[in-house]
């Protein structure tokens, strides 16, 4: 399994600049209409399933400023981000996509990327059909600190 995930990160590394500056034009178009938007980069982008964890989805790796960006924006009061936008960037080797996770209270957005191999990661693509939610789970290299987003409908994440 280790090899299809470096395979799987292989093939998104061909698409990845073009994804991240994807990200930057929606980040600017929702920052025209007066969102505040904090943009993260992972260093690495995985996939659990059902099967694998209770909390099946997507799990990023960014740095620590970063994380801290994120805790200190989901942590205010009248923070609750459930409105998700999912932007297919990319249907290639890969399906990549542009992720939007915003609080219509507070007027922030948090965009990231996410990606996985349909053919290597076939029980997480169970997963999307099956399951009523999976989650999007943001850590830190040390797996110390972590902030978690719900997805209601993970049928966005399957090809069309």
């Amino acid at each position: 399994m280790v090899r299809g995930k470096i395979n799987r990160t292989n093939k998104a590394l061909a698409d990845w600049a073009d994804i991240l500056t994807e990200i930057d034009e929606v980040s600017a178009e929702l920052e025209d209409s007066g969102w505040e938007t904090l943009v993260l980069h992972p260093g690495d982008v995985a996939t659990t399933d059902a099967a694998a964890a209770a909390d099946a989805g997507f799990r990023l790796l960014v740095p620590d400023s970063e994380l801290e960006a994120l805790s200190s924006t989901v942590s205010e009061p009248d923070a609750a981000f459930e409105q998700l936008e999912v932007y297919r960037a990319r249907d290639t080797n890969v399906r990549i996509f542009v992720v939007v996770v915003k609080s219509e209270e507070t007027m922030e957005a948090v965009l990231y990327p996410v990606f996985y191999d349909p053919d290597t990661d076939r029980s997480f693509v169970e997963t999307l059909r099956t399951e009523p939610e999976i989650r999007t789970t943001v850590s830190d290299l040390g797996d110390t600190r972590r902030c978690s987003f719900r997805h209601t409908e993970p049928a966005l994440f399957l090809p069309e």
